[in-house]
């Protein structure tokens, strides 16, 4: 059974606080009220102040507000009625109170700063009559049925009574209710002066109607100088200005009441009592609903400016507005002689987590690290997400040697540091790039290409963070001679295919052959694939050059057929951005199609290390290769990291080692050892192996004596052109 739980002394003083603030604050606004307007029977206001005090304090406070209105309503008329009436009256004050604060909630979406039209319309229109109108009937008709009101005025004590109510919460909710947002009026020199003018505006034009306007009607002071006033401020000023001017303008017209006519009184005649509340009305639900438009729109401005300069997935300032931030940044430092380091972070091992486990948990993995970053820096850093997994951060500070060391390395042991999401533990680390203006660059886009050349280099290092360097920049510049060359030669025909045979150990005949690519630049310097693969990697340049690689290989082993040569099968290899082309498997087919190639024939060679990035989707584009037909080789094996599991599921034909193990298997027994290892693994799985960069005698005999099946190296033959190669097609070679 659930207990009872008290509220604790805590929570009873801020109920306590509340109710006598609230208290007080509507007896003071009743007794001023009544004190200007008391127009029927002296106890009915034709402007009710406290009504609006009430409202809010219900809205804000609900039980606590409602509590101490009832006790300042209680005050306020026990001073001027007997106990009962007041009491009575008391109650229904109460009860308008209850219904404007709690209507709201039921009406939503609602906003309690009237900033949305909706907001206002239902506050305004809809919780505040209904309320008034309660309040103003309870409080009438109590006095009526105990001969407090004579029959006479009991339609016009409602009537005064019901738009006094609805008057004072015009006139002072507003103001209490958008006090939170006071950080929407303009701040600037311009706008203070304007505020001025308008507030000295309406005292000049209030005191010449009164000067000149005779007789003078408080109505028309609202119609022709309050209204264009408000009207002016919810232009200008936003939905908080609109309300102080609301209440400024109510304070002077009742001032000219009191000094005019000595206040509101039973002789003042109905229809200069109509006219004053409705225009006022009028006043105050124009600027609100002015105000509350201008404001909605200026808040869709905001968000479509946050949409067009922030990354809605982390939240963080995006490329745009950190290309403005930057050049703002570098101008500042130009005029203080300061410094800019900019930080360009790439995360390492997120395209891992993002193809494995799927875009959703990627971008759980932005937001904590976005997160991160945010945590980590200071007010005045900027961070900001450039796209991808590419983050950057500007510092400004005085000049100093390497003065961003310090924020690399508590960005990389922050970002390294392992995190749960669902079920799992994930961990990632970053790659920095800095570098420093005015040091490494005097623009923008200088230093952000001089940071990423740095992150660059910092992830080949594995270093975590490097500085840019003028070395770096050379190294950038010859790459980006290689692209462009590459692209060039892809056009003018400049690649070539080089052949190195493969021997069967068991008999001498050659039972293959690798195609190696070569750049032939019409310079006529040979460009080894050690230089531009790389680089085709990197610009995703090798897509397109593994495809003409495949093509040539078929079409070169085709005119090996027709010849009459008996060609052995031909192998190319597959790069790791390769196989993660989509198209690889439909670009193989049509190959095959357009060449005739007999698959049979054609054998792909995938890395080691390039198989195990993404295990399963590579073994899926494996098996579908060689239920082509084709046969698909392991090339380097022994330097990557599948284990003998994955090894097994594998849909490859045959293993083989890394020339680095074959080099010293004579000098060093572990390379032996592991030499010898994979060949009775490769059998034991019912695999060939293939030993590469055999070099000498030696070496074959230990390769023929432990069991290897094909030996590929310079003991062979180099790798020859196709004129030259098919040569050794017929020879038996004996060793």
């Amino acid at each position: 059974m659930a207990r009872l739980t008290l509220p604790g002394p805590a929570e009873f003083g801020r109920f306590a606080l509340i109710v006598g603030l609230t208290a007080l604050a509507y007896a003071l606004a009743g007794w001023l009220s009544l004190k200007l307007a008391a127009y029927v029977s002296g106890v009915i206001a034709a402007v009710w102040l406290a009504a609006g005090i009430g409202a809010v304090a219900s809205l804000r406070f609900g039980a606590a507000g409602a509590v101490g209105v009832l006790l300042g309503s209680f005050a306020i008329y026990s001073s001027i009625l007997p106990l009962e009436d007041a009491f009575r009256i008391a109650l229904g004050a109460t009860a308008a109170a209850w219904i404007i604060g709690t209507l709201p909630r039921y009406l939503q979406p609602f906003s309690a700063t009237l900033d949305y039209v909706s907001s206002v319309a239902k506050f305004a229109l809809v919780a505040v009559p209904l309320g008034s109108a309660v309040g103003a009937l309870v409080g009438v008709f109590s006095l009526y049925f105990f001969n407090d009101l004579p029959a006479g005025l009991l339609l016009r004590g409602v009537w005064v009574g019901w738009l006094g109510n609805l008057l004072g919460v015009y006139l002072i909710a507003p103001l209490l209710l958008t006090a939170p947002r006071w950080d929407m009026l303009p701040t600037n020199r311009g706008a203070r002066l304007e505020g001025l003018v308008l507030v000295l505006g309406m005292l000049a034009l209030t005191w010449v109607m009164m000067a000149y306007a005779d007789p003078l009607r408080p109505a028309e002071i609202v119609l022709f100088v309050m209204m264009p006033a408000v009207l002016w401020a919810a232009l200008r000023f936003s939905v908080t200005g609109a309300s102080l001017a609301i209440f400024l303008a109510a304070l002077i017209v009742m001032g000219v009441v009191l000094v005019s006519s000595g206040g509101i009184t039973g002789a003042t005649t109905p229809g200069d009592v109509f006219a004053l509340q409705i225009s006022m009305m009028t006043m105050a639900l124009g600027g609100l609903f002015v105000s509350a438009a201008l404001t909605e729109r200026r808040y869709s401005e905001m968000r479509l400016d946050m949409l067009a300069n922030h990354d809605p997935l982390t939240g963080l300032p995006n490329r745009s507005y950190f290309q403005d931030f930057l050049g703002h940044a570098l101008a500042r430092a130009q005029r203080d002689k300061s410094q800019v380091s900019l930080l360009f972070i790439d995360l390492d091992r997120f395209k891992h987590i993002n193809d494995s486990q799927g875009h959703e948990v990627g971008d759980q993995v932005l937001r904590i690290v976005a997160s991160r970053l945010a945590d980590q820096l200071r007010a005045d850093d900027f961070v900001a997400r450039l796209g991808g997994d590419e983050f950057a951060v500007i510092l400004i500070h005085p000049p100093a040697s390497r003065a961003a060391s310090r924020v690399a390395r508590k960005l990389n042991q922050v970002l390294a540091e392992s995190f749960k999401l669902g079920q799992r533990r994930y961990a990632i680390g970053a790659s920095i790039g800095i570098s420093v203006y005015p040091d490494d660059g005097l623009d923008a886009n200088t230093l952000l290409r001089q940071a990423d050349l740095a992150m660059y280099q910092a992830k080949h290092r594995r270093s975590g963070f490097e500085y840019f360097s003028k070395e770096l920049n050379t190294v950038a510049q010859q790459q980006m001679a290689l692209e462009n060359g590459l692209r060039q030669a892809l056009e003018r025909d400049e690649l070539a295919l080089l052949y190195q045979p493969k021997v069967d150990l068991a008999d001498g005949r050659v039972v293959g052959l690798e195609a190696l690519i070569r750049w032939l630049p019409r310079s006529g310097n040979i460009i080894g694939p050690d230089q531009f693969i790389p680089v085709a990697e990197e610009t995703g340049l090798i897509v397109p050059i593994g495809r003409w690689v495949v093509r040539a290989a078929c079409i070169q082993w085709i005119a090996w057929r027709d010849a009459g040569l008996n060609p052995p099968p031909v192998a190319v290899n597959l790069s790791p951005r390769q196989l993660s082309d989509a198209r690889l498997i439909e670009d193989i087919d049509a190959i095959l199609k357009d060449t005739g190639m007999d698959p049979a024939y054609l054998q792909l060679e995938v890395t080691e290390s390039a198989a195990m990035e993404n295990p399963a989707r590579t073994f899926d584009i494996l098996d579908a290769l060689r239920q082509r037909g084709l046969h698909v080789y392991i090339d380097d094996f022994g330097t990557g990291y599948s284990n003998l599991g994955q090894l097994k599921r594998m849909p490859v034909d045959a293993l083989k080692i890394d020339k680095s193990f074959v080099k010293d298997v004579l000098t060093d027994s572990d390379d032996a050892e592991i030499a010898n290892a994979i060949i009775r693994l490769a059998h034991a799985l019912k695999l060939r192996v293939v030993a590469e960069g055999v070099e000498t005698l030696e070496q074959v005999a230990f390769l023929k004596q432990n069991g290897c099946d094909e030996i590929q190296g310079y003991i062979v033959s180099k790798p020859l052109p196709s004129g030259k190669v098919s040569v050794l097609f017929a020879l038996d070679y004996t060793f």
